[in-house]
């Protein structure tokens, strides 16, 4: 009974260290992380958003394939500047980009509370922890992007750039569509 007992508080113990640590977010990182195998990164860059935004936000599609297994994964990266040595980058994946397209579409329209109280907040989450947010505060909108790379990294923007950042992630789906029927 007493090793039972060791055991599931040992069993515990070790998976809520495990819960801890800092595991891949997505299914593009774990892919990069591969050790003893010699991986490809092509991207492109789609656009960068610098106009009415905290900090520079860069947005590639990008394809990852490892060279022994042939194995390849999407994903479209946003990278935001956040000094002149400071990079933060969220990975969407593939599977993602409908779904967060969408959701920014349906933020973007968002002008008034949904709900019968006086303020609101509307968000947006993906797989790595990068959460898109509108919030309102009285007659006071706000729009914040935060990384899920570094969380102290919150990006205000105006609301017209969350019409360009759905474009430009469209045009990024759009390349690696592309990629991905052409097996390049």
């Amino acid at each position: 009974m007493k090793n039972l007992i060791l055991s599931t508080i040992l069993f515990v113990f070790l998976t809520s260290h495990a819960q801890t640590t800092n595991a891949p977010r997505t299914y593009f990182e774990a892919y990069n992380d591969a050790v003893d195998a010699p991986l490809l990164k092509g991207m492109s860059v789609i656009g960068t958003l610098n106009n009415q935004l905290d900090f520079p936000l860069e947005i590639r599609a990008e394809r990852l394939t490892n060279l022994q297994t042939s194995n390849t994964v999407y994903a479209v990266s946003l990278r935001t500047r956040v000094g002149s040595k400071q990079t933060t980058v969220d990975y969407i994946d593939y599977d993602e980009l409908d779904g967060f397209i969408q959701g920014i579409q349906l933020i973007s329209q968002t002008v008034q509370s949904p709900v019968p109280t006086d303020n609101f907040e509307v968000a947006y989450r993906t797989r790595c922890g990068l959460s898109l947010l509108k919030v309102s505060n009285g007659s006071k909108i706000t729009i914040v992007m935060k990384s899920g790379d570094n969380v102290d990294v919150r990006n205000r923007m105006a609301a017209f750039v969350l019409d360009d950042l759905a474009r430009y992630l469209t045009a990024a789906k759009a390349k690696l569509d592309s990629l991905a029927s052409s097996s390049q």
